[in-house]
């Protein structure tokens, strides 16, 4: 069999986008060969490799699962059944954090990335802040997540994309090993940064996701009680213990903009609050300075 073979099997069934990631994946091709190269001969075992991974795509399951892999920021991250699959959404979480960092100059900062998943955030801020020239070595980096089998794939993230000895991944739900270890470097910091992409989905939103998340992707890293703010009112209220001046990014549903800015106003009266929307005009991103 050739490509064009089993592209017209599953000619309107799947994606022509994924069928071609797929393709590219199994044979071991860029995509424009594939689409150059229709009448490219494909192994038996490539064949059977080939309609394993359509029929796991017909089933709903994420192409980045599939793949194992999916880029974000212009970098390659791995991913699989422990992690959320990263969102062009978030990328201008990591915008807003680079901006900010760019002009303050900060130096010496500790900044930390809460629920770091894939690691895709913190490792996405390291390398860039690299290629615009930052002594990287003056700041500390964290990523922190409850999920020891998330964290294993945040240290390959970081191996993969050569910043391994630049970020220190840390198992604790949120700020608890911040808060619980007094002789901790982030707890004698003057001024901190923390990233956030926490679980924010309220039980009905979770409940009418798509398939190819509800089915696949963790609940742990998408719902949250309280309509979606209980594990930002818990940050809240750590971020306060601390008793240190934070610059704070997250990630929202655009529904929740009124109500987390009541919450945020609560534990932070007197904070600076700025909302941003995302690319299809929805509100996405607060920044908070305490």
């Amino acid at each position: 069999m050739n490509i064009n073979d089993i592209l017209s099997m599953y000619q309107g069934k799947i994606n022509h986008l994924e069928l071609d990631l797929i393709f590219s994946h199994v044979i071991k091709k860029t995509r424009e060969f594939i689409l150059i190269h229709p009448e490219f001969k494909i192994t038996k075992t490539q064949v059977l490799k080939i309609k394993e991974l359509i029929n796991r795509r017909l089933k709903h399951e994420p192409i980045a699962y599939i793949l194992g892999e999916k880029e974000f920021y212009g970098l390659p991250f791995k991913v699989n059944k422990n992690t959320l699959i990263p969102r062009p959404e978030t990328e201008q979480l990591v915008e807003q954090a680079l901006r900010k960092i760019q002009d303050t100059r900060y130096n010496n900062q500790t900044i930390i990335d809460l629920g770091t998943g894939s690691g895709n955030i913190i490792i996405s801020l390291v390398k860039n802040l690299e290629s615009l020239k930052f002594r990287v070595s003056s700041f500390k980096f964290y990523g922190v997540d409850i999920s020891s089998k998330a964290l294993a794939i945040a240290k390959q993230n970081a191996k993969l994309n050569k910043v391994e000895k630049k970020i220190e991944f840390i198992k604790g739900n949120l700020l608890s090993p911040v808060i619980s270890n007094p002789q901790s470097v982030i707890r004698k910091s003057k001024e901190l940064i923390i990233v956030a992409n926490l679980p924010y989905l309220s039980k009905e939103i979770y409940e009418d996701t798509m398939p190819d998340v509800k089915n696949f992707e963790p609940k742990s890293a998408l719902y949250s009680s309280k309509e979606g703010l209980d594990h930002y009112e818990k940050l809240f209220s750590q971020i306060k213990k601390l008793k240190i001046q934070t610059n704070i990014f997250l990630e929202f549903s655009p529904e929740q903009k009124k109500s987390l800015n009541t919450l945020t106003k609560k534990y932070f009266p007197k904070a600076k609050l700025k909302f941003q929307k995302d690319l299809a005009g929805k509100w996405r991103i607060l920044e908070v300075l305490t």
